[in-house]
Formats: structure tokens, sequence, C-alpha cells
């Protein structure tokens, strides 16, 4: 399929399937595969280690932040470093965790709008773009991959399987999101909270990392109950 004809498509309402509730079912069959077997996470993991450090970087650039640099590692950590004033550190820290949250119920909400096309293809161009800021070999890998499978999609789905495929992917990372915070959750109660978001924020601002951690938390559940309700309206009708 021509690029053109992708963005067309893209651009094209998809509606949802006759039935809601199978798209549900396999939405949520989709994010329970991908998040809860260990082996599994793995690897799709990185997929939501990708948006929580885009999450920094863009909530940096957001305050003037300059010469954004991303990294990747195998056991889904991040770093994302930048230049610029002392005060936006706090803000482009606390970011990170909440946006597989948010960008997760925005592609629910899309999906089920009937613009999943229009969200995956916006999913591909910011990854395309974020390009730019990637550095390492997992990055340049890791990126293009994640944004190359959602162009096919684009160019050879069906379009009840776009509408699939973003509601599906919305709710993989809020269940992402969900599950990465409470990992960070289990290692501050071990006491190893050195160089966690959470931790960076303490010593910026002097708030304790508990209340940052709610924060996140707060965040995240909203972003699961929103899309369990939308879910939930989509199949009671």
């Amino acid at each position: 399929m021509e690029p053109l004809d992708i963005l067309d498509r893209a651009l094209t309402p998809t509606g949802l399937p006759d039935s809601p509730q199978l798209l549900v079912g396999t939405a949520l069959a989709l994010a329970l595969l991908l998040v809860v077997p260990g082996a599994v996470w793995r690897l799709t993991g990185i997929v939501v280690t990708i948006v929580h450090e885009l999450g920094h970087g863009f909530a940096g650039l957001l305050t003037g932040r300059r010469a954004v640099a991303i990294r990747l590692s195998p056991d889904h950590s991040g770093l994302t470093t930048s230049h610029g004033r002392a005060a936006s550190v706090p803000w482009t820290t606390f970011w990170g965790y909440p946006a597989p949250a948010l960008i997760g119920a925005a592609l629910v909400m899309s999906g089920l709008a009937g613009r999943g096309a229009t969200a995956l293809l916006v999913c591909a161009a910011v990854l395309a773009v974020s390009l730019v800021f990637m550095r390492g070999i997992l990055a340049w890998l890791a990126v293009p991959l994640t944004a190359a499978v959602l162009l096919g999609l684009l160019g050879f789905a069906p379009d009840p399987w776009l509408t699939s495929a973003a509601v599906g992917l919305g709710v993989f990372l809020v269940c992402g999101a969900v599950r990465a915070l409470a990992n960070l959750t289990r290692l501050h109660a071990r006491g190893r909270t050195h160089g966690s978001d959470a931790a960076i924020l303490a010593r910026a601002t002097r708030v304790p990392g508990g209340v940052w951690l709610t924060l996140m938390w707060l965040l995240a559940l909203a972003c699961a109950a929103g899309s369990g309700w939308m879910l939930w309206r989509a199949v009671t009708g």
C-alpha cells in the first residue's frame, strides 16, 4: 500500500466491530498475554519503557530542555538525559511512569471512538520523530521495529483489526504501566531507591518519594479505571 493510501486510511473512521464483546475480550486477552507471562514481558516491556522514556523526553522539551538523549536497556531500565534549568527537573522526571498509562487510555478512547487507525498512525509518527533522540543499538532497533509493526497494521490489516489493535495496544500500555509501577514500589519497599524517578523527585523537591509514588499510582489507576469504564460501556452499550 502506498504512503498516501495509508494516510487516507488512517484519516477514515474505522468504526466498531459488529461484536463489541469480541473486541473487548480480544483486547483484554492480548494485554494479559503481553504483560503477565515473564518470558513475554521481557520482550514486550521494552515498548512500555520506550513510552516511559518518551514521557520524560517530551516533558523536558515542553519546559525548554534541550539535547534530549534516550537510552534503553534490556532489563527495561532506561535513561533520558537533557540540559536545562534545574527547576524543570521535577516536571521532566515525574512524567515517565504515568506516560504509558495516559497514552494507553488515549488509545482505548480513540479506538472505541472509531479513530483507531488515526491513533496508530500518530503513534508511528511520534516513534519516527523520536529516533532523533535515541542512542544505542537497542533503541535504534526497538523504536523502528515498533513503528514498522504499526505501519504494517495500517497497510495490511482489515478495518476491524485496526480498532482491535488500537484498543489492545491501549490496554497493554495501561497494564504495563501498572506492572512497572508495582516493580518500582517493590524496590522502594526493599530500600533500593537510589536512582529511581521517585528518589530523584524526592532529592529535587524535598517531598518524600512515597508521595511521588502515590501521585504516580493515582494517575495510573485513574487511567486504568477510565479505560475499564470505556470498555464496559462498549460492551453494555
